[in-house]
């Protein structure tokens, strides 16, 4: 899965021929035994995710990657202009909490950006100064109730699923990650979870979760998944699809 966990492999370089001439473009190689073919997609950085079969070869990876210079071109330069968090809660008012869509509407304060939770009428109400929009403070706010959501998100899905709870959650403002899993047992998770679909939130969750017993990516580690989320393949290609447009919300510029 694409910035999820630390055990994914450390970012690497190569050279692809385009039209226009080669181009150095970053990439991350990940096995994945339910994969019957070689596909490419990028991340929310831009980085190239270059998933292949498990008995797939790292060359045969980088020969296809050679063959699609043309391809990355075109998506690159279709890779959406930066957006403020703001603007896209005002374009995509919902965030998903506890499962379930819930929306997001706005309120005035001439105070620091807070939020009201209005849990039985699934809502949101965000107050901010209409006049002084301060984004890093208005991220702080999402950041605190992300933070109560998502752990009672953790406790139910570790229920319904029979998985041992992990002995520390943190949610944090991570960078390029959705999730981490270290083997002290310890996850952590982006805030910006709340702003994807339930069915993906739940998917980057189960796949840390899933690491608290398989440290890496083998086999047993997606059957595992593929366990707790039998849709998990589908899932993590829809993550890739979204992560681009949400991964970079609400960061210092």
């Amino acid at each position: 899965m694409s910035k999820t966990s630390k055990q994914v492999p450390d970012t690497q370089f190569c050279t692809v021929d385009t039209t226009a001439g080669p181009i150095m473009v970053p990439y991350m190689i990940r096995r994945s035994p339910r994969s019957g073919r070689i596909y490419i997609s990028l991340d929310g950085q831009n980085r190239v995710l270059i998933t292949i079969p498990s008995r797939g070869t790292i060359k045969s990876a980088l020969r296809f990657l050679d063959q699609c210079g043309d391809w990355l071109v075109e998506q690159l330069s279709r890779a959406p202009r930066p957006k403020s968090l703001l603007k896209y809660l005002q374009d995509k008012p919902y965030l998903t909490l506890h499962g379930k869509r819930v929306r997001v509407v706005f309120g005035y304060t001439n105070r620091c950006p807070y939020y009201v939770y209005r849990r039985e009428a699934a809502e949101v109400v965000l107050h901010y100064d209409f006049h002084s929009i301060n984004e890093a403070r208005i991220r702080e706010a999402l950041k605190s109730l992300a933070k109560d959501c998502i752990r009672e998100r953790i406790d139910f899905l570790c229920e319904t699923r029979g998985i041992r709870p992990p002995k520390r959650v943190t949610v944090r403002d991570q960078s390029t990650l959705w999730g981490s899993c270290t083997s002290t047992q310890h996850i952590s998770l982006n805030w910006r979870l709340i702003l994807l679909p339930a069915k993906i939130q739940d998917y980057v969750i189960l796949h840390e979760l899933a690491h608290l017993k398989q440290m890496n990516h083998s086999y047993r580690f997606w059957n595992l998944l593929s366990s707790y989320d039998p849709d998990c393949e589908n899932n993590d290609r829809k993550l890739n699809e979204v992560s681009r447009s949400i991964i970079n919300l609400g960061k210092e510029t």
